[in-house]
């Protein structure tokens, strides 16, 4: 034992003696109703996710293993997220990813834009975050949009000369990953949890918000002005000297299997970006390209290609879709938002204090029930929280969008885990953006959403 001790870190230890601890607590029948059992289970494992003291793929077969064995839930509710689209669309990301690396179309592609971003690192970190939020209004999926954008990137900035180390590779991914999606919030079908809120609000409420009102309502603030936050502090926290000269002479040629490659990908953008008119699911779209590249004697794919495939990612967002499910199905999520409600000062009259309560209550769910869950939970107390407040149930429905905008760990949303994993930035590189980004949110992002919500006359 002592030896055992010697040999394991103490992160994991901590982490080994959770897990005993939580599953001694569940098999000795001490936690008595669904609730508090799938508490027991949450709490685990985004302690473990947020740590991130053991890997994340781990974590999620921890979440499978422990629902089980202690019959926390049903098959059904703790393997849903093998069933969910998510799931699917990051297999068939991955699946596209090392097609568009084995193909060199992302080598051609980063020799195209590479000489229009060389010129400094500040106008490449810049240049990186336009292009993933200009793709926001073209692509709806969040999760879509960083599959095409990471090997792309991952290419450049092999060419600019920044290593495995170099902060400067950190600083360009993150822009790129970060652009595409925390901004995007603000843009409604350009998220799952935009589209999750609009559809829970046609049922609890019979309505639902308008492109052009959503945008209006959301974007200056908490998409342009978060975007120039998320771009100084990425230049604040990974300084990097300039990118290497970016020569046209380095260009490589495009093959036939790359030709083939663009034209699967320019199939795949056209189709997601009219998936309101054909109605088929950006995941469903990716899987018909991803099997297209896996057919045999395509040359998209080296021999064997999943056997040199990196399948962390697709576990880990299968377990963090599971875990909302447990949430939302156990009553966990409800039951948090219930006692929230009890206890804090909400009333009619008091403007202020209620839009900043409302943004937190959102805030505190994105991060135990995960970002989709959040308007899951919260839009069905929309009459109720309307009546408390004297604000109308529209605004009291858009007040979410504050709070699982703000996300504070990057656990809490699976298409920003993917393009951490798939692009090697850790975890903890990422949390130096996201931490900060979430505090001046809350002290100056939200003070100034209110102005701009009175100017508007919402509330």
């Amino acid at each position: 034992m002592a030896s055992l001790v010697t040999v394991l870190p103490w992160r994991h230890g901590v982490a080994l003696l959770a897990l005993l601890g939580a599953l001694g607590w569940l098999l000795l029948g001490t936690a008595d109703g669904p609730v508090l059992q799938a508490g027991i289970v949450v709490v685990l494992c985004i302690g473990l996710w947020a740590t991130g003291w053991l890997p994340q793929w781990l974590t999620a077969l921890i979440f499978f293993t422990l629902c089980i064995v202690a019959k926390v839930a049903p098959a059904s509710t703790v393997f849903a997220g093998f069933e969910s689209a998510a799931t699917w669309l990051v297999f068939s990301g991955m699946v596209i990813g090392a097609a568009i690396n084995h193909t060199g179309l992302g080598e051609r592609v980063a020799a195209r834009i590479g000489p229009h971003l060389a010129s400094g690192y500040p106008q490449a970190v810049i240049g990186v975050g336009l292009l993933g939020l200009i793709a926001s209004f073209f692509m709806p999926s969040a999760m879509g949009r960083i599959v095409l954008l990471v090997p792309i990137l991952l290419t450049l900035v092999e060419r600019f000369g920044y290593e495995p180390g170099n902060p400067g590779r950190a600083g360009i991914l993150l822009s790129g990953i970060m652009s595409s999606f925390l901004p995007t919030f603000t843009i409604l079908p350009a998220n799952v949890p935009n589209n999750v809120l609009m559809g829970a609000s046609e049922a609890v409420l019979g309505f639902s918000p308008s492109y052009g009102e959503y945008l209006l309502l959301h974007f200056p603030v908490l998409g342009l002005l978060k975007w120039a936050l998320i771009t100084g502090l990425i230049l604040w926290q990974f300084c990097a000297a300039a990118p290497r000269p970016f020569t046209a002479e380095t260009s490589p040629r495009l093959g036939h299997c790359g030709a083939l490659m663009g034209m699967l990908l320019a199939f795949a953008v056209l189709m997601w970006m009219t998936d309101a008119w054909h109605g088929i699911s950006p995941a469903w779209i990716g899987m018909l390209v991803a099997l297209a590249c896996l057919f045999p004697g395509s040359g998209l794919l080296p021999a064997k290609p999943l056997q040199q495939m990196n399948l962390e990612p697709f576990i880990y967002v299968a377990g963090i879709v599971s875990l909302g499910a447990l949430a939302h199905e156990s009553g966990l999520g409800e039951a948090i938002a219930g006692r929230l409600l009890d206890v804090l000062p909400l009333a009619s009259g008091n403007t202020a204090s209620n839009f900043t309560w409302l943004s937190l209550i959102a805030t505190v769910l994105g991060m135990l029930v995960t970002l989709p869950g959040v308007p899951a939970v919260m839009t069905p107390l929309a009459p109720q929280l309307a009546d408390v407040t004297g604000w109308s149930p529209s605004a009291v429905v858009m007040s979410q969008v504050i709070g699982f905008s703000t996300v504070v760990f990057p656990y809490q949303s699976p298409p920003l885990i993917i393009g951490l994993l798939t692009s090697g930035v850790t975890i903890r590189q990422a949390t130096r953006i996201t931490l900060p980004l979430a505090v001046i949110t809350i002290v100056l992002l939200w003070p100034l959403d209110f102005v701009w919500w009175r100017w508007l006359g919402v509330i």
